[in-house]
């Protein structure tokens, strides 16, 4: 009996975490925690304690929790194990250099994504908005399309749903009836196109990657001012996009086997 009860206890802390690292940069309130978890505020204030307690989250300046220090330790060493940034890290360097522009690698986290890495090609006007360490609501940016899209139906409206409150207040002008459009254009063609959603002049495509699972890992995306991701551009960019996005898959997948 007290074994169920652990696991139960870890379950929760662990939904807990999940809850805060979607709203990481903005800080969870105990309302949206207790929201997205089901656990009641009680329960879920007294995991917070302790989380606080171990230095695994920490109080924001507008009453809200982040994910705290030892988090971010932890994730340094599992890094060191799984190696994302380092597996992806060549391809990112080389499609910078084929386009010019600035390509990125990100991964998903539960209803977000989060950029990872960055790397600059020599054109001399560079797109900002995307920097290691972003994080974006799915379906937000080239890389955020192609995830999101990626996805099931369900899980689809799950995100949706789970970030309307923040597409709402950060990006008022991106209806859910676009983000579908794009779905349905990046399913249709393969890889995401990002119009100017976040801003303006800044465009991208991006291109899923997916684990051995078949599982939606990360994308990758370039981006660039408008006037340089135009149609003809798109379709040259998106199947190299494809292609680099297909071998960086071959190359995650076989580091997860053979750590098995």
């Amino acid at each position: 009996m007290s074994s169920v009860k652990g696991a139960q206890a870890i379950s929760r802390t662990m939904q807990v975490l999940r809850a805060i690292a979607g709203k990481q940069g903005f800080g969870a309130t105990l309302s949206y925690i207790t929201l997205r978890t089901g656990l009641t505020k009680p329960t879920a204030h007294r995991i917070l304690q302790a989380l606080v307690a171990e230095g695994m989250v920490e109080k924001s300046d507008n009453e809200g929790y982040l994910l705290g220090p030892e988090c971010y330790m932890l994730g340094v060493i599992a890094d060191q194990r799984y190696g994302l940034s380092q597996i992806a890290s060549g391809t990112v360097a080389r499609i910078a250099a084929k386009c010019g522009d600035s390509a990125f690698f990100s991964i998903r986290s539960e209803w977000h994504t989060l950029c990872l890495i960055r790397e600059d090609g020599d054109y001399p006007i560079k797109t900002h908005v995307l920097q290691p360490g972003t994080r974006l609501p799915l379906g937000v940016g080239g890389g955020g399309i192609a995830m999101l899209a990626a996805l099931d139906d369900n899980e689809i409206e799950k995100s949706l749903a789970a970030n309307a409150e923040e597409r709402a207040k950060h990006f008022p002008g991106d209806e859910r009836a676009d983000q579908l459009a794009r779905v349905a254009e990046c399913r249709t063609l393969g890889y995401g196109i990002n119009r100017g959603s976040v801003v303006a002049d800044s465009w991208g495509i991006g291109a899923v990657v997916r684990d051995d699972k078949k599982c939606v890992l990360g994308a990758l995306t370039i981006a660039a001012i408008a006037s340089r991701l135009q149609p003809d551009r798109q379709q040259e960019l998106g199947p190299l996009l494809m292609q680099e996005a297909a071998a960086l898959e071959e190359k995650i997948c076989e580091a997860q086997r053979m750590r098995r």
